[in-house]
């Protein structure tokens, strides 16, 4: 007499691997950190704002040409890294002084952003932007 056997195929349990999945995606959702970047703190103004006039040497103008460079009215076009030396000069001088950058529409936006972050170093707090006219 011969006897019979049959082969039996090895399985996973799919019955538990749905309640698994779901407590390592659970697991990975609590212990996940979020990125939190800070940005730079800014006051916008608001309905009751009002115009205030400066005197001109209060103002420090910073203008980012379309191609990139980066100038001023005193010293013409800079290196980036120069700007924070300049303006620790500046502001040694005149502690509520005012820095307006200028950008053009069509200059690169890492260079504006390079240019706040060493106003940010300078320890500048009083800073304008502004967009040139697409003509200039």
């Amino acid at each position: 007499m011969a006897i019979k056997r049959t082969k039996l195929e090895p399985t996973i349990p799919a019955a538990s691997l749905s309640d698994i999945i779901f407590l390592l995606l659970i697991f990975f959702l609590v212990t996940t950190t979020m990125a939190v970047e800070k940005g730079l703190p800014m006051s916008l103004p608001g309905k009751e704002s009002k115009t205030v006039k400066l005197k001109q040497d209060a103002v420090f103008h910073i203008s980012i040409l379309a191609d990139g460079t980066v100038s001023t009215k005193e010293t013409g076009p800079l290196p980036v890294g120069r700007i924070r030396p300049l303006i620790e000069e500046k502001l040694i001088a005149n502690d509520k002084l005012v820095i307006v950058i200028e950008t053009h529409p069509d200059a690169n936006y890492g260079i504006m952003i390079d240019v706040l972050d060493e106003l940010r170093l300078a320890k500048a707090n009083r800073i304008s932007l502004k967009t040139t006219a697409s003509g200039a």
